[in-house]
């Protein structure tokens, strides 16, 4: 006999003993601890719902209908299960076998049923014994940890895991909750740092069902709310005899010291407050002060060829950069941001690197860069930078583990014959139990899912007498499923699965407890009460949204207006929970649909009422990013792309009856207007107005008053700007003209043509000023567009014949002989050229302000004294032209 025959025939015996073992009598089954479902609490206790619809609820947490088909139903929304493709690559041996033996008890209030409540316990152990090794044979075993943790970590992680909005749903640390809190099995015995930040950094990957969403974390933070939760592994006995580690990065030593000189010596004369591990040389060091502090940096630089190496330090205040010993870049002292740098020669090999950095006030800033031979300046690769880690993270319980081939098979075979596979989705995994569809079950058979005296074999939730009772009568109205949910109960039914009551009130229902409201709090120091701390309502609030925006608020993470609000709205699966969007929309609609009047000057009269020489929104209200001049209310930017207008219009009239609570004023109390110059001098006409500037969105110019922050921004407010600079991508005699309206142009005197437009924000001048003015710098804006490279007006035998074109990069005049140019009354400025010393062109690019945004209209006046041949103009060029009609012309998608 062949050992693969031998192999499947004993497995295939083992499994039918297995099975016998586990399958006969049942058990009474008492609850230890009933699942934990949040949603179904909070309309239990809150929301006052009947049992079916609690019960339907539980359905999906519980994933009923991985067995039991429920149709195409809305009433039921699946929360699936992990994702085990790998789970041995992220979970140890000790827990998976933990967890398979007694779910319950390894996390308590767990929604994984028990399958082995009462099987015999060496039947039990054999069977979790080929299932631990299946599993781990999934991408594992898990590799060793790499991240080592510090208290200072901890600290960090502690803070960001009470502040971000990690305790809406899971319990704060030491705290006993209201409404049952999303439970933690042994962490520190579960996974590694690794894992567990990669975990939180894309939680859908490994839960697809979307009930632990993403918060967007940055691997520092995931890292260090990593720590904290696996703190205890700090104290496991293995890691102190574990030898430590490589790992690609930079190793860091934080000092609370004031000082004004880094000389890398001074740091042993001085005691660190914390010290860890970073991705490259960078100031996001978790929980340092903003001043009066110093790092030293260490590391081992992989030299990959010999030859000379420049290395630069920006920084403000003092740096200095050693690279074998030997002091190669000295940026010491106190300064303003500045850059230095040195060269060193350098063999292929490995060298040692450091550098010191000290801030003694005002700005901080490191920025550290390299240019390696025949290569471009640029920071240090984080994988040219190597460190020998301190003593890594273990895991509780860890021990050596090898996979037996054979246990494996016998575990795959199980984990189809158990029905773990209907809800882990395996690849090539079919399950090979088919169970009852939910309306063909008995829901009061004594020995079901919902007995009181389980079978063995039947999976076991531990439910309370609540839960069962509403799952009997959620399974007994199975027959309406079919029947579509109204759109009320589907948003009702779509925020319980998610839990998006834990932040949220809607319906006076949710909203953060009593026990965690203390948690929800702002980043910025001003007292904004519970309006600037506390996530909105969601009452009627698909009259104030958009459903696009909803759909780029929940699923996307864009469009977010409170950068204040420590709590972060996460981001959830529109596969799973994309229903929300059409059914808020339905529940809330509001009968009406108001249209802004909107004029050609609306945007400028607009923009005035929102700066200070207006109404003075900007006094609480930033604008593309820049800060408020008082209180931080909600940025402005995108709230054309956000709000319905009828609302708007609403909340600007009377904004306590649309906002209860709000600090926002009344600006036209009793209908009184107090700028009676704008916006025809009425209420709805300056309301109009003001959504006619924010709908242009981050192509608005700063209303009065806001001011950006760090290099040398042009920012066109009243007049246009004309600026003679250099341009990447026009030349060395760049004429740029910004104007008020929000669009701006860049012309080349070199070649004579205008060169490049676009829309937003104009041109930072410190290209010219800095590094010698060497910086050809890009537009600050967006919706840039590249116009053809020659110039407009040529003459030409033919239609036919090629368009002229630069040869070289130095050449110059192909569009005529540049003259200057003129501004007119309104200072924007006119192009002035001859072509062939006969034909007199001026050209004025001008913008025009519509209800759709900002436009430029380009205006050619043509003179010649004498017959000039067949003169052409090259109105656009591109790779793709649409006619629209029999005048208008659709280039490359962007400009007509």
């Amino acid at each position: 006999m062949r050992d693969g025959q031998r192999v499947r025939r004993w497995a295939a015996g083992a499994l039918a003993l297995w099975m016998i073992a586990i399958g006969q009598t049942a058990v009474a089954a008492e609850a230890a601890h009933p699942p934990i479902v949040p949603g179904y609490y909070r309309l239990m206790d809150e929301g006052k719902a009947p049992p079916a619809a609690l019960g339907e609820v539980l359905l999906g947490e519980l994933n009923c209908t991985a067995c039991h088909s429920a149709g195409d139903s809305s009433h039921v929304l699946s929360k699936g299960a992990p994702n085990l493709a790998d789970a041995g690559a992220r979970l140890t041996p000790q827990y998976i076998k933990a967890y398979l033996t007694s779910p319950h008890t390894a996390k308590p209030g767990a929604t994984m049923p028990d399958i082995f409540h009462a099987s015999d316990p060496q039947a039990r152990d054999g069977a979790v014994e080929y299932l631990t090794h299946y599993l781990v044979s999934l991408g594992g075993p898990i590799a060793p940890a790499t991240e080592e943790g510090n208290a200072m970590l901890v600290e960090h992680g502690r803070k960001i895991f009470h502040s971000i909005g990690c305790v809406a749903c899971h319990a704060p640390e030491g705290k006993e909750t209201k409404v049952p809190s999303v439970p933690f099995p042994n962490l520190a015995q579960k996974t590694t740092v690794d894992q567990l930040a990669a975990f939180l950094m894309d939680p859908l990957k490994v839960r697809p069902g979307s009930r632990m969403p993403n918060l967007r974390l940055t691997k520092q933070d995931a890292t260090a709310i990593s720590v904290y939760l696996l703190r205890a592994q700090l104290d496991n006995p293995i890691a102190k005899t574990a030898p430590p580690v490589m790992v690609h990065g930079v190793k860091y030593a934080y000092y609370e010291e004031s000082v004004e000189s880094v000389p890398l010596e001074s740091f042993d004369k001085m005691k660190s407050k914390g010290e860890g591990r970073l991705e490259n040389f960078t100031l996001d060091i978790p929980s340092r002060r903003s001043d009066n502090f110093a790092v030293k940096f260490t590391a081992t630089l992989h030299v990959a060829r010999t030859g000379r190496y420049t290395f630069a330090t920006n920084s403000d205040d003092g740096s200095r950069l050693y690279v074998n010993g030997e002091l190669v870049v000295n940026n010491d002292g106190v300064h303003a941001a500045g850059r230095k740098a040195g060269m060193i020669e350098l063999k292929e090999g490995d060298v040692p690197i450091a550098v010191t950095y000290f801030q003694g006030g005002s700005d901080v800033a490191l920025r550290v860069t390299w240019t390696p031979p025949q290569g471009r300046q640029g920071p240090i690769p984080t994988a040219s930078l190597m460190v020998t880690g301190g003593q890594p993270m273990l895991p509780l319980d860890d021990s050596p583990f090898t996979v037996d081939p054979q246990k494996a098979a016998m575990g795959g075979k199980m984990f189809a014959a158990l029905g773990c596979a209907a809800c882990h989705q395996i690849e090539g995994v079919q399950p090979l139990r088919q169970a009852k569809a939910l309306a063909a079950l008995d829901v009061e058979s004594p020995q079901g899912c919902l007995g009181t005296s389980i079978a063995k074999g039947i999976p076991n939730y531990d439910l309370s007498d609540a839960q069962r009772a509403a799952l009997k009568a959620a399974v007994k109205s199975a027959s309406h499923f079919s029947e579509p949910l109204d759109a009320k109960t589907q948003v009702t039914r779509v925020m319980a699965a998610f839990n998006c009551y834990a932040c949220h009130m809607r319906d006076n229902v949710g909203g953060p407890t009593t026990d965690r409201s203390d948690y929800f709090t702002m980043t910025a120091e001003f007292d904004m009460g519970d309006e600037g701390r506390i996530p909105p309502k969601l009452t009627n609030v698909g009259q104030k949204l958009l459903p696009e925006a909803i759909d780029k608020i929940v699923f996307e993470g864009k469009l977010h207006i409170r950068p204040v609000l420590a709590t972060r709205m996460p981001t959830f699966s529109r596969e799973k929970a994309g229903s929300i969007v059409e059914a808020v929309a339905k529940a809330d609609a509001q009968p009406g649909d108001y249209k802004p009047k909107i004029a050609d000057n609306s945007s400028k009269d607009g923009r005035q009422l929102v700066g200070t020489r207006g109404m003075g929104c900007v006094n609480c209200h930033g604008m593309l990013g820049v800060k408020s001049l008082g209180m931080p209310a909600p940025e402005l930017t995108y709230e054309h792309d956000r709000l319905r207008p009828q609302w708007f219009h609403a909340l600007m009239v009377n904004p306590p009856a649309v906002n209860p609570g709000t600090r926002m004023p009344a600006f036209w109390a009793d209908g009184q207007v107090a700028f009676k110059n704008l916006a025809d001098g009425t209420m709805d006409g300056q309301i109009d107005a003001i959504w006619s500037y924010l709908s242009m969105g981050d192509a608005m110019a700063l209303p009065a008053g806001l001011q950006p922050s760090g290099g040398i921004e042009l920012i066109p407010t009243d007049t246009p700007i004309v600026h003679r600079t250099m341009m990447a991508g026009v030349g060395n005699r760049s004429v740029l003209v910004g104007y008020p309206e929000s669009v701006h142009v860049a012309f080349d005197a070199d070649i004579v043509r205008l060169a490049k437009a676009w829309k937003g924000r104009f041109f930072d001048a410190k290209g010219f000023w800095e590094q010698r003015g060497g910086q050809h710098l890009l537009p600050l804006g967006h919706d840039i567009i590249d116009l053809p490279p020659g110039p407009a007006i040529a003459i030409l035998p033919t239609a036919a014949d090629a368009w002229p074109i630069p040869k070289a990069k130095d050449e110059r005049n192909l569009g005529g002989r540049f003259k200057g140019y003129a501004l007119d009354k309104d200072e924007r400025p006119i192009f002035h050229y001859m072509l062939n010393d006969t034909i007199d062109i001026h050209e004025q690019p001008l913008p025009m302000l519509r209800s759709s945004g900002p436009q430029l209209v380009r205006r050619f006046q043509v003179e010649s004294p004498q017959p000039v041949g067949r003169l052409f103009f090259l109105a656009g060029q591109g790779k793709k032209i649409d006619i629209k009609s029999p005048t208008d012309y659709l280039v490359d998608g962007k400009m007509t």
